[in-house]
Parts: structure tokens; C-alpha cells; sequence
């Protein structure tokens, strides 16, 4: 099995990775009562993230880092996915 660009960003591993960070995180940031031990890797996550863009960019929202803090949740996701998908095509020979 070859590793492609199509299949290491859309892989189940990428996916699942991506929702697992977005999603208890997000559920936590719409209502708190919904945080759950799930959410910790997407807040440090988020955290780091708005921790630098208030230190570059302090006039900004804290909402407004929502969208570094989900595109560098799809880098880490494709990073997660690649590992997965070499590994597997390793197995697999």
C-alpha cells in the first residue's frame, strides 16, 4: 500500500484525531457543564495558541483564535495520520 497525500489527509486516523480535539473542546466552549476530561488536549491546545496570539496580537478577540487553534488541530490530525498510515504500510509488507 503506497502512502498518498489524498489518503494521509483524509484517513480515518486523521479524522478521528481532528474530532477528538475539536469536539469536547468545542462542546466545552458553547456550554461549560459540557467540559468533560476529553476536552484537556484541545484546551492546552488552545491555550498555547491564544497565550502567543495575545502576545502578537493583543487587540484581537479571543474568539478570532479559534481559527489558528482549528487549522493547527487539522496539522497535528495529518501528523497523527501519516505516523498511522506509515506504520500500517510497514505492517503490512
Amino acid at each position: 500500500m503506497t502512502l498518498t497525500l489524498r489518503r494521509v489527509l483524509a484517513s480515518p486516523a486523521t479524522i478521528g484525531t481532528f474530532l477528538l480535539l475539536v469536539v469536547p473542546f468545542g462542546l466545552g466552549w458553547l456550554k461549560t457543564a459540557l467540559f468533560s476530561p476529553l476536552a484537556l488536549p484541545g484546551y492546552i491546545i488552545y491555550a498555547i495558541g491564544s497565550a502567543i496570539g495575545h502576545r502578537l496580537a493583543p487587540q484581537f478577540e479571543l474568539w478570532v483564535y479559534w481559527i489558528p487553534f482549528v487549522a493547527g488541530c487539522y496539522g497535528i490530525s495529518v501528523v497523527v495520520g501519516t505516523a498511522y498510515e506509515w506504520t500500517r504500510a510497514v505492517i503490512a509488507r
